[in-house]
């Protein structure tokens, strides 16, 4: 679906600013308590992107929808939520990411925090290069909101497409995760745990999708982001499946 003038707006203003050299960020998880990471060129900025730093703080506050249980992070960028449910309880992460360039910069911050044990990164489009027989507890996934293909959007001003497609998955995309999803959850209990910018539209809203799937949103958390370069309204939503 065709985005709005805002919406664009928006979008291009998240693409020009990934337009920048390798970074060493510090993520305040809680005050007084940060968690370095680097940030490559080409990988998404979670310093700046308000969804992925609200997410953050979410998981550590909420410490007990992860607690030893076996998780995964989908789309995981430069690491950042993984690794913060491996040092904060996890059994067990593995971490995903279509983006080459992601997975090696989340494999350089795994060695940086010392997770080498507790977590596994691999490069996969969704669920398709991941171990065939794991069933996980947790899975997470910051999907792209904008319904717009990334294939030529900004194409003019930021060439570098699959960075793009971490912000525009026009609507395919969510449904077949939703689709694909359930075959890799362990049991009724586990949880999959998706943010949502509200001002992206309603298109690639999961509380919209989670019906058609036999699943629902279990509990949601609505902040008003002022920090970072998404401001408005965002849900954190915990989505189970039905008995």
């Amino acid at each position: 679906m065709e985005l709005t003038k805002a919406q664009k707006e928006q979008v291009e203003r998240q693409l020009r600013q990934h337009n920048r050299n390798d970074v060493k960020a510090k993520l305040t998880i809680k005050e007084g308590e940060d968690f370095e990471l680097i940030i490559k060129r080409g990988v998404f900025g979670s310093d700046f992107m308000s969804s992925g730093m609200y997410l953050v703080r979410f998981l550590y506050h909420h410490q007990d929808l992860f607690s030893n249980k076996l998780c995964l992070d989908m789309g995981c960028g430069s690491g950042i939520q993984g690794l913060v449910m491996a040092r904060y309880g996890a059994k067990h992460v593995d971490l995903a990411d279509i983006n080459k360039k992601a997975v090696e910069n989340t494999k350089e911050n795994i060695k940086l925090h010392n997770l080498q044990k507790k977590t596994k990164a691999y490069v996969s489009d969704l669920f398709t290069n991941l171990p065939k027989d794991k069933k996980y507890e947790v899975i997470l996934f910051n999907h792209p909101f904008y319904s717009e293909e990334a294939e030529n959007f900004g194409k003019e001003f930021f060439d570098d497409v699959i960075l793009r497609k971490s912000m525009l998955g026009g609507t395919e995309l969510i449904k077949r995760f939703f689709r694909e999803v359930k075959s890799h959850l362990k049991d009724k209990n586990s949880l999959i745990i998706m943010p949502y910018f509200h001002f992206a539209g309603k298109e690639n809203d999961p509380a919209r999708h989670v019906k058609d799937y036999d699943l629902y949103v279990f509990n949601e958390e609505r902040i008003k982001s002022n920090q970072g370069i998404q401001l408005g309204e965002i849900s954190m939503y915990v989505i189970k499946q039905k008995n």
